[in-house]
Order: C-alpha cells, then sequence, then structure tokens
C-alpha cells in the first residue's frame, strides 16, 4: 500500500458542493455576499463571483436569496454503499468498546 506524502502539509481535497453563478442572470444586488457564512463570494464588474480557495458548506443560503436564480449549488459527495456504511459503525463500535475498557 503506497501513503500520500504529507511532508508538503496535508492536501487539499475537492469541495463537497460546487457553486456555480450565472453572470449572466446575476443583477448585482450582493444579497449573496450578506449570507453567505463561509465567505465564497465577492463582486467582480458588477457581478457575483467566487473567491478562490473558499470551501461551501452546502447550507444553499444563496440559493435562496437569489431572486434571479443565478446561483446553483450542487452536492458532489460520493454517497457510500450499504456495506461500507457498516464496516465504519462496525469500526466507531470497536472504538468506543475499547475507550470503554480503557476507562476502567
Amino acid at each position: 500500500m503506497q501513503y500520500p506524502d504529507f511532508s508538503k502539509g496535508v492536501p487539499r481535497f475537492a469541495m463537497a458542493y460546487q457553486v456555480t453563478v450565472d453572470r449572466k442572470k446575476c443583477n448585482g444586488c450582493e444579497e449573496c455576499l450578506e449570507v453567505c457564512t463561509v465567505g465564497l463570494f465577492r463582486m467582480h464588474n458588477g457581478k457575483a463571483a467566487l473567491l478562490p480557495g473558499r470551501e461551501c458548506m452546502g447550507c444553499q443560503t444563496c440559493v435562496g436569496v437569489c431572486d434571479e436564480n443565478a446561483i446553483s449549488v450542487t452536492d458532489t459527495r460520493v454517497a457510500l454503499s450499504p456495506t461500507c456504511l457498516a464496516l465504519l459503525s462496525a469500526l466507531d463500535e470497536e472504538e468506543a468498546e475499547k475507550d470503554r475498557q480503557a476507562a476502567c
């Protein structure tokens, strides 16, 4: 098994949510800037634009305030299979049991 090289820091992973601004529809009202809790938006030439390096949390508040329907948020997370979920649950239970034994 080959492990990732962390000598230059922890690698950044892709955002779980992909935000798109249709600049043709955007009227420049700045509502998305006001409601975004992670500061994902900025104004560029009178229209909303995305700031690089910011990650969307998927709340879709920006979508709700955009009367022009210029913003879309797409969930790009990978769904885990029932088998993977069961294995993760078993690992969590095993870890909890070890913690209980260590506390005794």
